[in-house]
């Protein structure tokens, strides 16, 4: 009987802004890595975890940042730890930001804002106080929760309304941009694997079946293009228990996705569903505090 731990990161960086909480730093992440290595079996998330003995870590990226692939992959490399990122493929080789780094960007930044925002929507709108930084702070919340539960077009409407009410007309900031074609092209194979994650990040339970399938069918097949072989891992986008559905599960099935990750803690056993793997989110923590985390995520608390 085997045992996976699966962690979940997101950005390998030093930092100055990190709202989500979705970084950890290069050298706190050399740490973990260093003490994994020396008390556990790593394994791939592409690997049959079936013939697995004992307890072993899988190590996971989700979004497809960059840093990713300029900072965690020489780390990981230099350890020949494996690694799977999922990428969304929307942001690939753009100027653009995740959408909630571009929300960020347009209500969190050291700036002077006007003092109240309007969103002008045909079906929801409101007008919010924003004079000082705690009120921008809670309409970000606010608006992060609303764009999980709208559609993408509507999504990137509401962030061009931002655009417009503060004059912002750059790009959005080189420190948070996705992968680029290079990057994939020149990947460690051996040690960092592949896997889909959309075109734009949307909470695919949000979404009628076919606009579902149609998310995870680009995003799978623009990576096969770049990488010139087959993708058959996925991430569900949030990952949480309500932002994929039967439905969801079903079209991975039917596109051979051989493994499924989700984003809820627990800990895969053997036997069990291979499409909706329990995954444990990893912070900015320092080594006592990583392994006290460790010490939770075993022991299911």
């Amino acid at each position: 009987m085997g045992r996976v731990l699966t962690l979940l990161y997101h950005r390998v960086r030093t930092y100055n802004q990190d709202t989500q909480l979705l970084s950890v730093t290069p050298k706190h992440f050399a740490e973990q890595l260093d003490w994994l290595k020396a008390n556990y079996k790593i394994v791939r998330f592409d690997e049959n975890w079936e013939r697995i003995e004992g307890d072993a870590v899988c190590i996971t990226f989700d979004d497809g940042y960059r840093d990713n692939f300029l900072t965690a992959a020489p780390i990981l490399n230099q350890r020949q730890i494996p690694a799977t990122v999922f990428v969304a493929t929307g942001n690939i080789d753009t100027e653009r930001e995740m959408w909630w780094d571009e929300l960020e960007r347009n209500l969190l930044l050291d700036k002077q804002y006007p003092k109240t925002f309007r969103l002008v929507d045909e079906m929801f709108g409101c007008v919010w106080d924003v004079v000082t930084p705690e009120q921008r702070v809670d309409l970000y919340y606010t608006l992060h929760w609303l764009m999980r539960h709208v559609d993408v077009n509507r999504r990137d409407q509401w962030l061009s309304q931002l655009q417009d009410w503060n004059g912002y007309t750059e790009n959005g900031r080189e420190e948070n941009y996705c992968v680029q074609l290079r990057n994939l092209k020149n990947i460690n194979t051996s040690i960092i694997q592949i896997g889909a994650h959309t075109v734009n990040h949307p909470v695919l339970s949000e979404l009628a079946v076919d606009q579902q399938r149609l998310e995870i069918v680009k995003s799978k097949q623009f990576l096969e293009t770049i990488l010139g072989q087959p993708v058959i891992t996925f991430s569900y986008p949030f990952g949480g228990m309500t932002d994929y559905d039967e439905e969801t599960i079903k079209i991975c099935r039917e596109l051979g996705f051989f493994k499924v990750a989700s984003n809820f803690p627990g800990i895969w056993e053997t036997g069990e569903d291979l499409y909706q793997i329990p995954r444990n989110i990893v912070r900015d923590w320092d080594l006592e505090e990583f392994r006290n985390h460790l010490e939770v995520f075993w022991e299911g608390i």
